[in-house]
């Protein structure tokens, strides 16, 4: 099997996205609204709680992962009625381009494997979804598979986009 993806079927929630992208530097952005009695001015945005640390676990390995949410105003999601093996994340950057981006899903992938006590093998071998906001394009991408499908997904992409950034 390979991952499938599509290209500006997906949206990120309105205020997900950080007020600026920074070269480089890769957003972790909220992939759910509260779903109970939002007001229409303002919605609850929620990370999923598999997220809560990876922005910290890249800071130890030197990747310039943060939250789109400043400190203070995130939300996580405790319960929510989804298969507890399909994890899903979503990105934010300025381009398809940037180095951290596979490193960051490998990441989140070894943090999963840390978390349920696997082999990064085996959690690579898990559906995983990965949302994506290219901001500098506005183009989204929902990218879903194994783990291991989805970096190989990304790897074609980044590939294209370097590619499309030196003129070829």
């Amino acid at each position: 099997m390979t991952a499938r993806v599509s290209n500006d079927q997906w949206e990120p929630l309105q205020g997900a996205l950080p007020q600026a992208t920074e070269v480089g530097r890769v957003y972790v952005i909220p992939t759910r609204t509260s779903g109970g009695s939002n007001t229409r001015d303002r919605v609850e945005l929620y990370y999923p709680d598999n997220v809560r640390y990876l922005p910290k676990a890249a800071r130890l390995q030197n990747l310039p992962v943060e939250f789109s949410q400043p400190e203070g105003g995130r939300h996580y999601v405790q319960e929510f009625g989804v298969d507890p093996e399909t994890w899903s994340l979503g990105l934010a950057f300025l381009s398809l381009a940037n180095d951290w981006l596979i490193l960051t899903v490998s990441l989140f992938i070894a943090h999963r494997a840390d978390l349920q006590g696997w082999t990064t093998e085996q959690a690579e071998q898990l559906p995983l979804k990965v949302l994506i906001s290219e901001t500098g394009t506005l183009r989204n991408w929902q990218i879903e598979g194994s783990g291991s499908e989805v970096l190989e997904a990304l790897r074609i992409l980044r590939r294209g986009a370097t590619e499309d950034d030196r003129g070829a």
